[in-house]
């Protein structure tokens, strides 16, 4: 039998810190990546016209907003949690279960990091003065975001995958399309979570009862321990056949984004006429 691995050789075949900076760079430079997490991979950028092109490749409805890429840290730093016990509830599910978790919450407006984003994309960053933070998603996003977070460098996107198509937890899944608008890829194979065949789990804490937005990874766990640590009740997985992406809520439609939608339908629509 092989010997215990010892700390110094733990983490040796991947370098979650050189593969964050790698990533760091290249959004930083107003370009666009292809990264890991354990709730599939997604589709990231700090510029927001890359952002817009990353919305229409995917052929996303204008109901859909864009998500903070974060850490437990961005989450403290960017939220205004309502009260002690959604701060418990937040640090139960990801510090005593180590859960991945999307949290949405009221944030902080006047936050550096917003200097980097338009009018029109944080309005598609928001809902009702609230944002969304995926957090404990894993390594290399730990290290992504104290850059981005040491940098007042907004990460935003959502999953690597063409709309109402689920997400996708190995690069060989993800629809070529979408990997030719990447600049950079970052393949850690299959990824953890892969049996839920969902994103993240996200819970809105802007209410006086948190609620569940999206039943995703880890929703089991979660359910359980929202009810018998909080005595929270939350709606039961019909199972993927009846909700395949475990969306409960959806926002209001945004007519910034439906503009964008319909510019290059327009485009094409005349062209075609000149043609």
């Amino acid at each position: 039998m092989g010997s215990q691995p010892t700390e110094a050789r733990l983490g040796h075949l991947f370098d979650f810190k050189q593969d964050a900076r790698r990533v760091f760079d290249v959004l930083r430079n107003g370009g666009i990546a292809i990264c890991p997490s354990t709730i599939g991979y997604g589709l990231i950028t700090s510029n927001p016209r890359k952002l817009e092109q990353i919305f229409l490749a995917k052929g996303r409805a204008p109901t859909k907003r864009h998500a903070n890429v974060g850490s437990y840290t961005v989450h403290r730093e960017l939220h205004v949690m309502p009260d002690q016990r959604s701060r418990d509830v937040v640090d139960h599910l990801v510090f005593d279960l180590d859960l991945p978790l999307a949290v949405i919450a009221p944030f902080k407006e006047n936050h550096a990091m917003w200097d980097h984003l338009d009018e029109t994309t944080m309005e598609a960053t928001s809902v009702d003065g609230t944002i969304a933070v995926l957090i404990n998603a894993g390594p290399f996003q730990d290290e992504l975001t104290k850059l981005s977070l040491a940098a007042d460098l907004p990460i935003l996107g959502s999953s690597a995958n063409l709309s109402q198509t689920g997400t996708k937890f190995r690069v060989e899944d993800i629809q070529p399309e979408l990997v030719d608008v990447a600049d950079i890829v970052i393949d850690y194979g299959l990824l953890k979570y892969y049996k839920y065949q969902r994103s993240s789990t996200m819970i809105d804490f802007s209410k006086p009862t948190p609620e569940i937005v999206r039943m995703g990874s880890c929703y089991d766990i979660i359910r359980d321990a929202l009810w018998r640590r909080f005595q929270i009740e939350t709606p039961e997985d019909p199972g993927l056949e009846k909700n395949p992406f475990g969306h409960l809520k959806t926002p209001a439609p945004l007519e910034s984004l439906q503009r964008l939608i319909d510019g290059p339908a327009k485009s094409r629509s005349q062209a075609m006429d000149v043609a």
